[in-house]
């Protein structure tokens, strides 16, 4: 009793609320089209009264001298209907381009007067109106959104609505049994039928209304059939095909007989839901796919009088779309040659015959392929291919090497048909068979051999595009070239051996070098980006070659041969003259400088590494020859190139230096100190020498190697000189003199090579640095000269080396206070013979240093004759400073001009 009432309140839902809503629209839109029109009409008789009463009016004007800078004054009547106006001449805005009216034979006669034709520019004219044709490009949603609002929109969504309504409750009787069956499935028949038998006979009254009306009745007539046949086996398997085939020939024939799109859709629509909505999860997927088929059967054969893509799309949509969710959730392998079956036929129909329709059905002189029906198809369903044969052995490679033959065939069979007009589709299916062929190479071949055959089959192509003049075609090689490092780098995450990996890089380094040489012809800059790819990954093959040959020392390994590899790039780069690969010559020194980093860190051996610097044999002597050689650098680089190699040997000279001074035994840190700050003084005075002699490489940059060269000596050399002060200068064993141990000797030659450095940069310093570099080298010598001091007097002195027993022993305290008053004195006494008041006040400084030690430290201890001594020597030293320069002298410069003035 409830569906009864269930299907009462459906259809009194229909009748009283559906089809007075649909009424109202229907009227209101043909209401709307009437007015529409009258209004037109109206504006088009006021247009011609206008131009008839200006003609006549003006024409007596218009055949007097007028001024071509006067216009004639156009009188515009006053409009009747408010919703048609003519605005002033004066006051109107620039008109957009509107198409014309015609104008009558009477008005626009040879001979009209011009002020006639100006007024007739004047006036604006209403653009004809009418259906906008429908655009071949977008994509599979576009098409069908735009399908869906064009026409009658409202009507479309009532009919889908009211199909699904009814589906539901055809289902819900049938679940509740409130209906024979026999008599449902009849009178669905039949309500179907006179619902399509409305439709054709309003099909001019109302023709989209009518459409969409015989839209509807179609889907209800498979929705019938299919479930007769599916859900309750009424009809043999022949009848329901064959009255699906009738109801298919008879939505094709009202379609193209009435040139519907919105028939064709709304038919194909019913008929591709009619098994969702009535399947119950089981039964024959043969079926299925035999009932789409025959649908996609149909919309191919609209296809041959009356193309439209959106019915194709649906078509693929449903088709391919149901076929993926019925393979994802059920497919096995025992159904192989029905789906491959399948699979062959809808892509025969959506993804050739139905783009060689879309081109028939074109005009003549356009060869616009669809390229949603032409890539779609294939990729979906090789997608679906590679899913029913991953299981048998080289099953996706065969089904790629196949789609490509397949392609390649096509491709021929389009150029031999249209040899000039398929040209679009020629190289579409040359690109689909060529991207299927190399699909087939990883899915036959491991990733190794996949990168090394992308490569090789990469360059080809990039070859054939370069010699053809085809961009798209070397920019696919290209494409192939970056997939084929793509697989090696995946070969590289397997467990790959140091052979195979020098094989593979040293395959993909060939062909990116011989890709950037060929890129040179393209106007596209990626010859640069191939060539460093090129480059990067010869040195990955080396790395390889290295870990294959030696086992260890890859670095060093990597580092000899290419120190040999860049003597062929620089042959091939003079031979080929190629600029860009001469560069490459100049990455020995980034290796160099990463392979001294990995041994001085890591391995922290460099002349002890045995076999290894066989490699430095190599590199040094090429990085030096092709200094020599290569004259033609740019100056910026070449000095980077000249400093960078320096600042590595000294690198290199002084780790291994300090390895040896850190492996000396205890109470050898005067020897320690010694040698580091006499062997960087030696490297300075004899860079120093051979620039001044004019020896190589010295003499090509000599004012770079004597300061910027020797900077990272010169610099550890001053801090050393600051540090190493403070040691007793000891050393074990043996008796300390004060100015030919190690320690003194040492800071000797650092003194000297700081100086020199010095002297010969200076120039290049800012004036600032200039001033203040001669006070910075002074105090350092006085520092120095303390601490021998302090060393000599504690040695001899037999003071303990300690800062307590140092800072108590009246003797030195005494010592630093009559130095630092004699270094005072010469100070002031130099100062005021050069004339130089800086130095004369740095020299008073000292004295007031001097005379505040005494008053604080040496007098804090009481009396005694150390201190006694040291208050009678400052004052005498004090006297005689007062006697020779009392004052500050003046400036040189100062005095000079004062004499001038």
């Amino acid at each position: 009793m409830d569906g009864l009432v269930l299907i009462a309140c459906t259809v009194l839902f229909i009748l009283l609320v559906v089809i007075p809503v649909m009424s109202i629209l229907a009227y209101r839109r043909s209401n709307a089209a009437r007015d529409e029109l009258s209004r037109l009409r109206q504006r088009v008789d006021l247009l011609e009264q206008q131009l008839s009463r200006r003609a006549l009016s003006e024409a007596p004007v218009a055949q007097e001298a007028v001024s071509p800078v006067d216009s004639p004054e156009v009188i515009v009547p006053e409009v009747i209907s408010p919703e048609v106006s003519v605005p002033e001449p004066q006051a109107e805005p620039e008109p957009r381009p509107v198409t014309p009216e015609p104008i009558p034979v009477n008005v626009w006669a040879r001979g009209t007067p011009a002020a006639v034709i100006s007024a007739r520019d004047s006036v604006p004219v209403p653009e004809r109106e009418g259906p906008a044709p429908v655009s071949q490009s977008g994509g599979m949603v576009t098409s069908l959104v735009r399908w869906f609002m064009q026409g009658n929109p409202l009507a479309k969504l009532g009919i889908i609505l009211l199909f699904l309504g009814l589906a539901f409750l055809f289902r819900y009787s049938v679940e509740r049994s409130l209906f024979p069956l026999e008599l449902r499935l009849v009178v669905a028949a039949l309500g179907a039928m006179a619902l399509l038998f409305l439709g054709w006979r309003l099909r001019h009254k109302q023709p989209v209304f009518a459409l969409i009306l015989q839209g509807g009745a179609t889907g209800a007539l498979y929705l019938t059939v299919f479930g007769a046949f599916r859900l309750w086996q009424m009809l043999p398997m022949s009848l329901s095909f064959a009255l699906l085939l009738l109801i298919c020939a008879a939505s094709v024939g009202l379609a193209v007989l009435q040139r519907a799109l919105s028939l064709a859709m709304l038919a194909s629509l019913g008929g591709y839901a009619a098994p969702l909505l009535l399947s119950s999860g089981g039964g024959s997927h043969v079926t299925l796919f035999s009932f789409y088929l025959l649908l996609s059967v149909g919309i191919l054969a609209i296809s041959v009088w009356q193309h439209w893509r959106e019915l194709n799309l649906l078509g693929m949509f449903f088709t391919f779309g149901v076929g993926s969710l019925w393979g994802i959730a059920d497919y096995r392998p025992q159904y192989y040659l029905s789906c491959q079956l399948f699979l062959i036929a809808n892509l025969l129909i959506f993804g050739v015959l139905s783009v060689a329709l879309s081109l028939r059905a074109q005009k003549k002189g356009q060869r616009i392929v669809d390229g949603v029906l032409l890539f779609a198809p294939p990729l979906v369903g090789f997608g679906m291919q590679y899913a029913i044969t991953y299981h048998l052995t080289y099953g996706p490679a065969l089904s790629a090497l196949g789609y490509g033959a397949f392609y390649m065939l096509l491709a021929w069979g389009a150029l031999k048909r249209f040899p000039g007009a398929g040209k679009p589709l020629v190289l579409a299916a040359l690109a689909l068979g060529g991207a299927f062929t190399t699909l087939a190479i990883p899915l036959a071949l491991s990733a190794r051999w996949t990168a090394m055959a992308w490569a090789l089959e990469g360059l080809g192509v990039l070859w054939l595009g370069v010699m053809q003049g085809q961009h798209r075609m070397s920019y696919s090689g290209t494409g192939l070239l970056v997939l084929a490092l793509g697989s090696a780098l995946w070969a590289m995450t397997d467990g790959t051996t140091a052979l195979s990996v020098m094989v593979i890089f040293a395959v993909l380094s060939a062909s990116w070098l011989v890709a950037a040489r060929l890129w040179r012809r393209l106007p596209a800059p990626g010859s640069l980006v191939l060539l460093a790819g090129g480059i990067t990954f010869w040195l990955v093959a080396l790395w390889g070659a290295s870990d294959w040959m030696f086992n260890k020392g890859i670095p060093a390994g990597v580092l000899g041969l290419l120190a040999l590899s860049v003597w062929g790039w620089r042959y091939m780069a003079r031979r080929l003259h190629w600029r860009a690969l001469h560069y490459a010559v100049w990455l020995l020194w980034p290796v160099m400088l990463a392979v001294l980093l990995w041994q001085l860190t890591i391995e922290q051996q460099l002349l002890g590494a045995g076999w290894q610097n066989l490699a430095w044999c190599a590199a040094l002597p090429s990085a030096y020859l092709l200094l020599y050689r290569e004259r033609r650098v740019p100056a910026r680089l070449a000095q980077g190139l000249h400093i960078s190699l320096l600042w590595m040997v000294l690198l290199a000279a002084g780790t291994e230096l300090f390895w040896f001074v850190d492996a000396l035994p205890w109470g050898m840190d005067a020897w320690r100190s010694g040698l580091m700050m006499a062997a960087g003084g030696i490297v300075v005075l004899l860079i120093n020498a051979g620039i001044h002699r004019g020896v190589w490489p010295l003499r090509v940059w000599p004012e770079w190697y004597g300061s910027l060269g020797l900077l990272p000596v010169a610099f550890p050399l001053i801090v050393l000189l600051v540090l190493a002060n403070v040691q007793d200068g000891r050393v074990i064993h043996m008796l300390y003199l004060p100015l030919v141990n190690p320690l003194e000797e040492g800071a000797a030659f650092a003194l000297l090579a700081v100086w020199s450095w010095w002297r010969f940069c200076h120039l290049r310093f800012p004036p600032a640095a200039q001033r203040a570099a001669p006070l910075v080298l002074a105090g350092l010598s006085f520092w120095w000269l303390n601490g021998l001091l302090l060393r000599a007097l504690a040695n001899y002195g037999q003071v303990d080396w300690d800062s307590e027993s140092l800072w108590h022993s009246r003797l030195i305290q005494t010592s630093f206070a009559l130095f630092w008053m004699l270094g005072a004195l010469v100070v002031m006494l130099l100062a005021t013979r050069r004339g130089t008041r800086q130095g004369w006040f740095c020299g008073a400084a000292l004295l007031g240093v001097v005379i505040v030690k005494l008053m604080l430290v040496d007098s804090a201890g009481g009396g005694g004759l150390a201190r006694a001594i040291a208050f009678i020597g400052v004052a005498v030293l004090v006297l005689i400073v007062g006697y020779f320069s009392p004052l500050p002298p003046k400036e040189a410069k100062a005095f000079s001009e004062e004499e001038k003035s």
